[in-house]
């Protein structure tokens, strides 16, 4: 398939429709960015040349926000077969637990379709699991010691949703770009990577290259390799709880000790090749 350059344009600053409120002229910088720091030798899609370069990432929240209402709506409808029985020819029981599950696959499933990282590791994120297994328990005592006991079941049930939809909102508050350096595959070289990264192959793949070695909290730093169209790619992520990409340099991105030891250099020693001209936006004079 052939690229235009309007979409490679798109692939890097994002589609316009995902910011309908923002004007053309405001696409090579949106409000919250900032640019890395020197030693990261960095460009921008009008100016071009060798150097890292932001790819905006599709904001997950409005594409999962119809689900996540309709999810505390089952939430509450699968009490309502409990409160007034035998209303209905469906088994009472078998309807409540019926709008459970949907109730909670319309608020995880999506979020974990639409999450942009790769990483591989079972993560429970977002849901919060104590009192998701709280309610757990108390819904089987429920059936062996006391009836009155589904509905403390319930209660850490609700608790566990509303402290999950607390979760997503956290992950989801911030700009979600990662960055590209583009590279030779023939000139991949484990010696063009900075101290403190943990190779996961020698030579260039699509996938996972290599993860920073010291523990980042409920961050995860890694590099992967990516190939668009007849271009390849280093990719450097700041992945959260394993499931959504953070843009490390944005206003609203805290740094900590650690955080600012990683991302005060470039993870490569190199600056990549040129930036092909396909991806490159030339800046209509005001």
């Amino acid at each position: 398939m052939n690229m235009q350059p309007g979409d490679d344009h798109d692939w890097l600053l994002g589609n316009s429709l995902w910011w309908p409120n923002s004007g053309e002229r405001q696409r090579i910088f949106r409000a919250g960015e900032e640019n890395p720091p020197e030693s990261w030798d960095s460009t921008t899609p009008d100016i071009g040349g060798r150097g890292w370069m932001r790819q905006r990432l599709q904001p997950i929240g409005p594409q999962i926000l119809f689900p996540t209402a309709w999810s505390f709506f089952f939430l509450i409808a699968s009490i309502i077969p409990l409160i007034f029985p035998d209303k209905i020819p469906i088994d009472d029981q078998n309807l409540a637990i019926s709008f459970f599950l949907i109730s909670w696959f319309l608020i995880i499933a999506p979020f974990l379709w639409f999450s942009n990282a790769n990483n591989e590791n079972m993560h429970f994120f977002p849901l919060e699991v104590t009192p998701f297994i709280l309610g757990v328990a108390l819904f089987l005592l429920h059936i062996i010691i006391d009836p009155k006991l589904g509905w403390f079941g319930y209660i850490f049930f609700l608790y566990s949703w509303f402290k999950t939809v607390g979760n997503i909102s956290n992950a989801l508050s911030f700009n979600s770009a990662r960055w590209l350096l583009p590279i030779s595959s023939s000139d991949f070289s484990e010696d063009d990577f900075q101290e403190g990264w943990i190779m996961s192959t020698k030579n260039f793949r699509n996938g996972l290259i290599a993860t920073w070695a010291t523990n980042l909290g409920v961050y995860s730093a890694e590099l992967t390799g990516l190939t668009h169209g007849i271009n390849k790619f280093i990719a450097f992520s700041m992945v959260y709880r394993g499931r959504i990409i953070h843009d490390p340099f944005s206003t609203n991105f805290v740094k900590d000790g650690l955080l600012e030891k990683l991302l005060i250099q470039s993870p490569m020693k190199i600056s990549g090749e040129s930036w092909a001209l396909n991806y490159i936006r030339i800046r209509d004079d005001e």
